[in-house]
Parts: structure tokens; C-alpha cells; sequence
């Protein structure tokens, strides 16, 4: 997935995946503004996979959510949750 620029500053954010524990993990964007502040995002999940999916989704609805170039891939990843979801719930 994409990771959009800073609509502040134009950076592209870097991800950190840790693990919190042996079933979670924990991705974080934490940037570093031009103009002082720092940004602060954070997903937990089961795989680093999916937890690193979630913190750059939740990072572009904050920072790019009126840009129309983001909206078919958060068509795509809503998409993919909601079929995933309603999967799990069938079985």
C-alpha cells in the first residue's frame, strides 16, 4: 500500500514494527514535522503484515482522505476487510 506524503511538509513517514508480545504486533508512524510537530499513528494486529496495512491506512485517511488519488485504494482495503470479515462470520 501506499504511504502518502505529509500534506505539511511533502516527507514520507518511515514505519516501525515491533513485537508486543508472541500474538501482537504493533506498527507506528511517528514523523517528525518540518514545522515542529510531531505526528504520531499507531495499528495493532496479530501479523506485522496486516498491523503494517493498518497504521498506512489509518496515516492516509488523516493526511490524504480528501485526495481523490487515495480513494481506490481505500475502496480496495475496505473492500478486502469487509469480505474478510463477513467470511469469518459465515464460519
Amino acid at each position: 500500500m501506499t504511504i502518502f506524503p505529509c500534506r505539511r511538509c511533502g516527507e514520507v513517514p518511515e514505519i516501525t514494527c515491533y513485537q508486543k508480545t508472541i500474538t501482537l504486533t504493533i506498527a507506528v508512524i511517528c514523523h517528525e514535522c518540518s514545522n515542529g510537530r510531531r505526528y504520531y499513528q499507531h495499528f495493532k494486529d496479530c501479523d506485522k503484515a496486516e498491523a503494517t496495512d493498518g497504521v498506512i491506512y489509518l496515516w492516509n485517511e488523516a493526511e490524504a482522505g480528501d485526495n481523490p488519488r487515495w480513494w481506490p485504494k481505500r475502496y480496495d482495503y475496505l473492500h478486502n476487510i469487509w469480505k474478510t470479515q463477513r467470511r469469518e462470520a459465515t464460519e
